[in-house]
């Protein structure tokens, strides 16, 4: 990234939190950022360069992770590259914790953060975003034994709820539901063991990715219940606020796969489903529980 001017922007307060994931959705990110930057990337840079740098964390099936030949792959790994080669541009990623994405964008690290960002009002004070590419829920994994338990997501107060991390939308909204929370750094098999042998009594994330977790833990004993519904969500990759003609760029190739059906087939390659429309929200419970 070259030719970048940088001025400050406001600072915001330790009350705000990004969202999740999932998104992953939260404000904690925000909260992170004592002084923000806005960086104008132009796109004549980058294109001069040739090279997009992206940001992810190769950690959350089955958006990006690593294969059985540990190479990088996941529904917005590959989107991000057929992205790159619409637009002319080599990809190269730069794999980070979650929780350091964000700041990694502010800093000028990398020049997109490709997560499963949710888009939320607390996130697009500080960042702008590409248009979305992914539409839906949050659930949950149970075991089966408890299934019938949760008539809604209302129902998860005072449960031992597992998560991820505490800077997603998951986080948060397990915190205004009245959960009992753990974060865990070992990945999400970690996490379904102890949901079965009691540790724990539900794992909150988007309901596609935890039915493509239950698939590949193979395990009978655990399920998403479809009864939970809550933050519903449209997920983008981000930029940092003010970089509008690498965001327009971007979303300008998107629209191209969108038309091609591209998008279409690599949500239903990875995620087991089309993800590109939005959900209907009727039985949907809010973010902030209400």
């Amino acid at each position: 990234m070259i030719n970048k001017t940088i001025s400050l922007t406001t600072l915001l307060t330790a009350g705000l939190l990004l969202t999740a994931c999932t998104t992953s959705d939260n404000n904690e990110e925000a909260e992170n950022a004592s002084e923000e930057t806005t960086e104008d990337i132009s796109w004549s840079s980058i294109e001069e360069e040739g090279v997009l740098t992206v940001g992810t964390s190769g950690t959350y099936a089955p958006i990006t992770f690593l294969n059985d030949e540990n190479e990088l792959t996941g529904f917005e790994v590959e989107l991000v590259r057929e992205l790159g080669e619409e637009l002319g541009v080599e990809v190269e990623f730069e794999t980070m914790q979650f929780d350091g994405l964000l700041p990694a964008l502010r800093n000028g690290q990398i020049d997109v953060a490709a997560n499963d960002f949710a888009i939320t009002e607390e996130r697009k004070e500080i960042f702008d975003f590409v248009d979305s590419h992914k539409y839906s829920y949050g659930s949950a994994i149970i075991r089966t034994e408890d299934d019938g338990k949760f008539e809604s997501a209302y129902d998860l107060e005072g449960v031992k709820i597992g998560l991820g991390s505490l800077t997603s939308n998951y986080a948060t909204f397990a915190e205004n539901i009245g959960g009992e929370t753990t974060a865990y750094d070992a990945g999400v098999d970690t996490i379904m063991r102890d949901i079965l042998n009691g540790n724990q009594d539900a794992y909150l994330n988007d309901r596609l990715v935890l039915q493509r977790n239950v698939e590949e833990f193979g395990d009978d004993g655990l399920m998403v219940d479809e009864d939970i519904k809550y933050h519903s969500s449209e997920s983008a990759l981000a930029v940092l606020k003010g970089n509008t003609e690498l965001r327009d760029k971007l979303s300008e190739a998107l629209a191209v796969l969108k038309d091609e059906g591209r998008v279409s087939e690599l949500s239903i390659e990875f995620l087991g489903a089309d993800s590109t429309q939005p959900v209907d929200q009727s039985e949907v419970v809010s973010l902030d529980a209400e």
